[in-house]
Protein backbone atom coordinates (compact mmCIF):
# COMPACT_ATOMS: atom_id res chain seq x y z
CA UNK A 1 0.00 0.00 0.00
CA UNK A 2 1.33 3.70 -0.53
CA UNK A 3 2.34 5.93 2.15
CA UNK A 4 -0.20 8.33 2.79
CA UNK A 5 0.82 9.85 5.86
CA UNK A 6 1.85 13.54 6.18
CA UNK A 7 4.46 12.21 8.37
CA UNK A 8 5.77 9.05 6.57
CA UNK A 9 9.60 8.75 5.25
CA UNK A 10 11.28 12.00 3.90
CA UNK A 11 10.00 12.42 0.39
CA UNK A 12 10.61 14.78 -2.46
CA UNK A 13 7.68 16.27 -4.35
CA UNK A 14 7.81 17.69 -7.98
CA UNK A 15 5.38 20.92 -8.05
CA UNK A 16 4.47 22.50 -11.06
CA UNK A 17 3.26 25.84 -11.53
CA UNK A 18 5.23 27.06 -8.83
CA UNK A 19 6.22 30.42 -9.04
CA UNK A 20 2.73 32.26 -8.44
CA UNK A 21 -0.29 31.77 -6.91
CA UNK A 22 -1.22 28.39 -5.27
CA UNK A 23 1.98 26.57 -6.42
CA UNK A 24 3.87 28.59 -3.93
CA UNK A 25 1.05 27.96 -1.67
CA UNK A 26 1.92 23.76 -2.38
CA UNK A 27 5.69 24.21 -1.82
CA UNK A 28 5.66 26.30 1.47
CA UNK A 29 3.48 23.86 3.10
CA UNK A 30 4.92 20.47 1.78
CA UNK A 31 8.71 22.12 2.86
CA UNK A 32 6.58 22.56 6.19
CA UNK A 33 6.32 19.00 6.33
CA UNK A 34 9.61 18.74 6.12
CA UNK A 35 9.29 17.50 2.25
CA UNK A 36 12.26 17.96 -0.11
CA UNK A 37 11.07 20.18 -3.27
CA UNK A 38 11.26 20.35 -7.11
CA UNK A 39 10.28 23.45 -7.93
CA UNK A 40 8.73 23.98 -11.80
CA UNK A 41 6.83 26.85 -13.93
CA UNK A 42 8.31 29.50 -16.26
CA UNK A 43 9.60 32.37 -14.33
CA UNK A 44 13.01 31.52 -12.75
CA UNK A 45 13.41 34.72 -10.33
CA UNK A 46 10.07 33.62 -8.21
CA UNK A 47 11.33 30.44 -7.91
CA UNK A 48 14.82 31.00 -6.66
CA UNK A 49 13.32 33.69 -3.92
CA UNK A 50 10.94 31.05 -2.85
CA UNK A 51 13.73 28.00 -2.72
CA UNK A 52 15.78 30.63 -0.56
CA UNK A 53 13.03 31.82 2.10
CA UNK A 54 12.35 27.22 2.04
CA UNK A 55 15.29 26.75 2.48
CA UNK A 56 15.83 28.59 5.16
CA UNK A 57 12.91 28.62 7.11
CA UNK A 58 12.32 24.70 7.32
CA UNK A 59 15.92 23.13 6.23
CA UNK A 60 14.27 21.00 3.16
CA UNK A 61 16.68 20.43 -0.09
CA UNK A 62 14.64 22.73 -3.10
CA UNK A 63 15.85 21.77 -6.62
CA UNK A 64 14.48 24.44 -9.76
CA UNK A 65 13.81 23.40 -13.11
CA UNK A 66 12.80 26.39 -15.61
CA UNK A 67 10.44 24.84 -18.46
CA UNK A 68 7.11 26.14 -20.23
CA UNK A 69 4.85 22.97 -19.54
CA UNK A 70 2.52 24.53 -22.56
CA UNK A 71 5.30 23.60 -24.78
CA UNK A 72 4.94 20.50 -26.69
CA UNK A 73 6.95 17.99 -25.72
CA UNK A 74 8.04 19.75 -22.24
CA UNK A 75 7.45 16.60 -20.35
CA UNK A 76 9.76 14.72 -21.61
CA UNK A 77 12.03 17.32 -21.51
CA UNK A 78 11.57 18.24 -17.52
CA UNK A 79 11.37 14.02 -17.14
CA UNK A 80 14.73 13.78 -18.62
CA UNK A 81 15.88 16.14 -16.94
CA UNK A 82 15.19 15.06 -14.18
CA UNK A 83 16.67 11.35 -14.42
CA UNK A 84 20.02 13.39 -15.53
CA UNK A 85 20.32 14.77 -11.74
CA UNK A 86 18.83 11.59 -9.93
CA UNK A 87 15.56 13.14 -8.97
CA UNK A 88 12.98 10.58 -8.35
CA UNK A 89 9.83 12.38 -6.69
CA UNK A 90 7.69 10.25 -4.37
CA UNK A 91 4.75 12.96 -4.77
CA UNK A 92 3.71 14.95 -8.06
CA UNK A 93 1.39 18.05 -7.65
CA UNK A 94 0.22 18.90 -11.05
CA UNK A 95 -1.12 22.42 -10.60
CA UNK A 96 0.22 24.40 -14.14
CA UNK A 97 -2.43 25.67 -16.11
CA UNK A 98 -3.88 28.83 -17.31
CA UNK A 99 -7.27 29.86 -18.52
CA UNK A 100 -8.96 32.22 -21.48
CA UNK A 101 -11.79 34.09 -21.21
CA UNK A 102 -13.24 34.77 -24.12
CA UNK A 103 -15.49 33.81 -26.86
CA UNK A 104 -14.53 30.84 -28.20
CA UNK A 105 -14.44 32.17 -32.05
CA UNK A 106 -12.31 34.82 -30.89
CA UNK A 107 -9.68 33.16 -29.04
CA UNK A 108 -6.09 33.20 -30.24
CA UNK A 109 -5.31 29.56 -32.28
CA UNK A 110 -1.81 29.42 -30.92
CA UNK A 111 -3.03 30.75 -27.09
CA UNK A 112 -5.60 28.32 -27.43
CA UNK A 113 -2.89 25.29 -28.26
CA UNK A 114 -1.02 26.24 -25.86
CA UNK A 115 -3.21 26.23 -22.92
CA UNK A 116 -4.43 23.01 -23.91
CA UNK A 117 -1.33 21.47 -23.84
CA UNK A 118 -0.37 22.83 -20.33
CA UNK A 119 -4.04 21.63 -19.14
CA UNK A 120 -3.85 18.62 -20.93
CA UNK A 121 -1.46 17.45 -22.86
CA UNK A 122 1.65 18.28 -20.07
CA UNK A 123 -0.83 17.24 -17.25
CA UNK A 124 -1.66 14.05 -18.35
CA UNK A 125 2.14 12.78 -19.85
CA UNK A 126 3.66 14.09 -16.30
CA UNK A 127 1.02 12.00 -14.63
CA UNK A 128 1.76 9.01 -16.78
CA UNK A 129 5.59 8.58 -16.59
CA UNK A 130 5.45 9.41 -12.50
CA UNK A 131 2.83 7.05 -11.70
CA UNK A 132 4.45 4.66 -13.82
CA UNK A 133 7.59 4.89 -11.67
CA UNK A 134 5.16 5.11 -8.46
CA UNK A 135 4.10 2.04 -9.25
CA UNK A 136 7.00 0.35 -10.15
CA UNK A 137 7.82 1.27 -6.28
CA UNK A 138 4.61 0.95 -4.54
CA UNK A 139 3.99 3.97 -3.28
CA UNK A 140 3.25 7.48 -4.11
CA UNK A 141 0.81 10.57 -4.49
CA UNK A 142 -0.42 12.74 -6.96
CA UNK A 143 -2.48 15.84 -6.66
CA UNK A 144 -4.07 17.06 -10.09
CA UNK A 145 -5.67 20.93 -10.23
CA UNK A 146 -9.04 20.28 -11.56
CA UNK A 147 -11.75 23.52 -10.57
CA UNK A 148 -15.49 23.89 -10.00
CA UNK A 149 -15.58 24.85 -14.00
CA UNK A 150 -15.10 21.38 -14.20
CA UNK A 151 -18.54 20.77 -13.14
CA UNK A 152 -20.52 22.69 -15.91
CA UNK A 153 -20.35 24.19 -19.05
CA UNK A 154 -18.59 27.38 -18.98
CA UNK A 155 -19.79 29.78 -21.62
CA UNK A 156 -16.77 32.01 -22.71
CA UNK A 157 -14.04 29.95 -20.78
CA UNK A 158 -15.38 26.93 -22.84
CA UNK A 159 -12.05 25.07 -23.27
CA UNK A 160 -10.61 26.00 -19.98
CA UNK A 161 -13.86 24.48 -18.70
CA UNK A 162 -13.63 22.05 -20.49
CA UNK A 163 -9.75 21.25 -19.58
CA UNK A 164 -10.87 20.72 -16.01
CA UNK A 165 -13.61 18.62 -16.64
CA UNK A 166 -11.01 16.11 -18.63
CA UNK A 167 -8.79 16.51 -15.10
CA UNK A 168 -11.85 15.53 -12.92
CA UNK A 169 -12.59 12.58 -14.61
CA UNK A 170 -8.71 11.75 -15.32
CA UNK A 171 -8.06 11.64 -11.69
CA UNK A 172 -11.26 10.42 -10.48
CA UNK A 173 -10.37 7.33 -12.47
CA UNK A 174 -6.64 6.90 -11.60
CA UNK A 175 -8.03 6.80 -8.70
CA UNK A 176 -9.46 3.69 -9.01
CA UNK A 177 -6.67 2.46 -11.46
CA UNK A 178 -3.61 2.61 -9.33
CA UNK A 179 -5.73 1.99 -5.99
CA UNK A 180 -3.16 0.09 -3.75
CA UNK A 181 0.17 1.23 -5.39
CA UNK A 182 -0.42 4.89 -6.14
CA UNK A 183 -2.70 7.61 -4.18
CA UNK A 184 -4.55 10.12 -6.59
CA UNK A 185 -6.62 12.69 -5.75
CA UNK A 186 -8.24 15.70 -7.60
CA UNK A 187 -8.61 19.28 -6.13
CA UNK A 188 -11.36 21.47 -7.33
CA UNK A 189 -11.18 25.15 -6.33
CA UNK A 190 -13.31 27.75 -6.98
CA UNK A 191 -12.40 31.56 -7.29
CA UNK A 192 -8.91 32.31 -5.62
CA UNK A 193 -7.53 35.58 -5.41
CA UNK A 194 -4.43 35.02 -7.34
CA UNK A 195 -2.98 36.09 -10.75
CA UNK A 196 -5.07 33.57 -13.00
CA UNK A 197 -8.13 35.84 -13.41
CA UNK A 198 -5.80 39.11 -15.00
CA UNK A 199 -3.72 36.12 -17.12
CA UNK A 200 -7.17 34.61 -18.63
CA UNK A 201 -8.78 38.40 -18.91
CA UNK A 202 -11.75 36.77 -16.11
CA UNK A 203 -13.98 39.09 -14.88
CA UNK A 204 -15.21 36.82 -12.14
CA UNK A 205 -19.01 37.25 -11.30
CA UNK A 206 -20.33 37.68 -7.56
CA UNK A 207 -21.72 34.58 -7.38
CA UNK A 208 -17.43 33.68 -7.93
CA UNK A 209 -15.99 36.03 -5.50
CA UNK A 210 -18.67 35.29 -2.46
CA UNK A 211 -17.40 31.95 -2.08
CA UNK A 212 -13.61 32.80 -2.23
CA UNK A 213 -11.09 31.25 -0.51
CA UNK A 214 -7.54 32.19 0.05
CA UNK A 215 -4.56 29.99 -2.27
CA UNK A 216 -3.03 28.56 1.43
CA UNK A 217 -6.71 27.24 2.59
CA UNK A 218 -7.06 25.69 -1.04
CA UNK A 219 -3.54 24.20 -0.85
CA UNK A 220 -3.85 23.05 2.45
CA UNK A 221 -7.57 21.15 1.51
CA UNK A 222 -5.55 19.42 -1.22
CA UNK A 223 -2.51 18.29 0.91
CA UNK A 224 -4.82 17.12 3.68
CA UNK A 225 -7.22 15.32 0.87
CA UNK A 226 -4.35 13.59 -0.54
CA UNK A 227 -2.67 12.36 2.31
CA UNK A 228 -6.29 10.74 3.77
CA UNK A 229 -5.73 9.15 0.05
CA UNK A 230 -9.65 10.82 -1.07
CA UNK A 231 -10.48 10.48 -4.59
CA UNK A 232 -11.45 14.18 -4.81
CA UNK A 233 -12.22 17.51 -2.99
CA UNK A 234 -14.07 20.84 -3.71
CA UNK A 235 -12.39 23.42 -1.80
CA UNK A 236 -14.77 24.93 0.63
CA UNK A 237 -18.58 23.57 1.26
CA UNK A 238 -20.03 26.46 -0.86
CA UNK A 239 -18.11 25.19 -3.59
CA UNK A 240 -19.07 21.89 -2.94
CA UNK A 241 -22.77 22.77 -2.66
CA UNK A 242 -23.08 24.67 -6.22
CA UNK A 243 -21.50 21.58 -7.53
CA UNK A 244 -23.86 18.91 -6.15
CA UNK A 245 -26.64 21.86 -7.26
CA UNK A 246 -25.27 21.37 -10.68
CA UNK A 247 -26.51 17.40 -10.99
CA UNK A 248 -30.34 18.62 -10.54
CA UNK A 249 -30.26 20.71 -13.44
CA UNK A 250 -29.73 20.09 -17.24
CA UNK A 251 -26.39 20.96 -18.78
CA UNK A 252 -27.57 23.25 -21.15
CA UNK A 253 -29.49 25.17 -18.75
CA UNK A 254 -26.41 25.32 -16.89
CA UNK A 255 -24.45 26.58 -19.65
CA UNK A 256 -27.22 29.52 -20.08
CA UNK A 257 -27.16 30.44 -16.43
CA UNK A 258 -23.55 30.84 -16.48
CA UNK A 259 -23.28 33.09 -19.87
CA UNK A 260 -26.49 35.20 -18.03
CA UNK A 261 -24.27 35.48 -14.89
CA UNK A 262 -21.18 36.50 -16.98
CA UNK A 263 -20.23 40.25 -16.37
CA UNK A 264 -18.51 41.13 -19.93
CA UNK A 265 -20.98 38.52 -22.43
CA UNK A 266 -20.80 38.54 -26.05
Amino acid sequence: MPDLRADGPARLALVTGASSGLGIEFAKQLAARRINLVLTARRVEPMQTLANELRARHGVDVHIETIDLGAPNSAATLKQRLDARGIDPQILINNAAFGISQAFIEQSAQRLASMLQLNVVSLTELTRVFAAQMAARGRGNILLVASMAAYLPTPLLAPYGASKAYVLSLGEALNVELAGRVGVTVLSPGFMKTGFADAAGYDPPTAATSTSLSPSAVAAIGLKAMFAGKPSVIAGRSNAIMALATRFLSRHRLAKSVLQGAKNPR
